[in-house]
């Protein structure tokens, strides 16, 4: 298990507990700290459909906006509401990544940091 702080560990499981819940497939946790200087922790999880995932991103941001770790950014209601297939969650040490199958598939995050750890939550 990498170095991660307890409390870190907690938003984590609970980041999963939402991805789960929500029905998400595909959940994998990446330790990018010795890959890359200014990366520390990637969830990627894949969804069926872009309201399945807006779902998933407000309940993950409903849980973590009150812990003040997200980086200054505009609100999931302010988004614009044509259909990209990925929405991005930047809480600083913690990056959540919701894609549609069609979106991961073509970018491939998991092989792209593929020297990355990957965390068992």
């Amino acid at each position: 298990m990498p170095n991660i702080s307890s409390e870190t560990l907690e938003h984590l499981k609970k980041i999963k507990q939402t991805l789960v819940d929500k029905k998400c497939e595909n959940i994998q946790f990446l330790d990018l700290k010795d890959v890359h200087s200014y990366l520390s922790l990637f969830v990627i999880a894949t969804v069926k459909t872009e309201t399945q995932g807006r779902s998933c991103a407000k309940d993950i941001d409903k849980y973590m906006k009150p812990l003040k770790l997200a980086v200054k950014r505009q609100n999931l209601t302010d988004l614009p509401k044509d259909a990209t297939g990925w929405i991005l969650l930047d809480y600083g040490e913690i990056c959540v990544h919701i894609m549609t199958d069609e979106m991961r598939t073509y970018y491939s995050l998991d092989r792209l940091w593929g020297d990355a750890s990957l965390i068992a939550i």
